[in-house]
């Protein structure tokens, strides 16, 4: 199984925002509560943005593009489900439509950094397996490294991912099986290479399946 804390996902815990009452207030024009609901979940978007796109300035455009139109739209909007649900889809959507427009290689140095835990030690070790995930996640093809980034950390279900990336549910199923089989791989492999002296497997090369 992929540790979820491997890609960002293990954040600083803090309360969960009063989304209903913040987007009445934010609505009504009070500027706290807007940033409220920004600091709440800014850093969740950069990241999920950063981990798709690989490139952490675009990924700080995908979020302000973001609230730029939350902003726009607030006072008309209609939650279905939670605000931090809506808010991972619009940022995924936008960061879906950038790499249409411009497919650029992945690069894992965009990702945003964890937050650090406050003991060197575990933040050492965290570093090691978020570079180690990184790298393994640079030599996926896209459209599985998408599923996986999606799913995993974004928290969408496989039937949301394929209407995210315009695919059939079953290919999304797919193509994240195949990627958790490649990542346990290469898992498997530099784990070897570190009992035998070698050292891991350090270049981008994508894998084509």
């Amino acid at each position: 199984m992929v540790d979820q804390t491997l890609y960002g996902g293990k954040r600083s815990v803090q309360d969960k925002p009063d989304d209903a009452s913040l987007l009445t207030a934010a609505a009504g024009g009070d500027r706290r509560a807007f940033e409220r609901i920004y600091l709440a979940y800014k850093d969740d978007l950069l990241t999920l943005a950063a981990l798709m796109l690989g490139d952490r300035q675009a990924a700080e455009d995908v979020l302000h593009d973001v609230f730029v139109a939350f902003a726009r739209r607030i006072g008309k909007l209609t939650l279905n489900g939670s605000l931090k649900g809506y808010l991972l889809t619009s940022c995924a959507n936008r960061a879906r439509d950038l790499l249409r427009r411009k497919r650029a290689q992945w690069d894992p140095v965009g990702v945003p950094e964890t937050v650090t835990s406050g003991s060197p030690a575990k933040d050492a070790e965290v570093a090691e397996q978020t570079a180690r995930a990184m790298a393994a996640l640079a030599r996926l093809p896209s459209e599985q490294r998408d599923v996986v980034v999606l799913h995993i950390y974004g928290q969408f279900t496989f039937r949301e991912v394929a209407r995210l990336r315009e695919i059939p549910m079953n290919t999304a199923k797919s193509r994240y099986r195949y990627a958790l089989s490649a990542l346990r791989k290469e898992f498997d492999d530099d784990d070897s290479r570190q009992r035998h002296g070698r050292p891991p497997q350090a270049d981008s090369t994508q894998h084509n399946r």
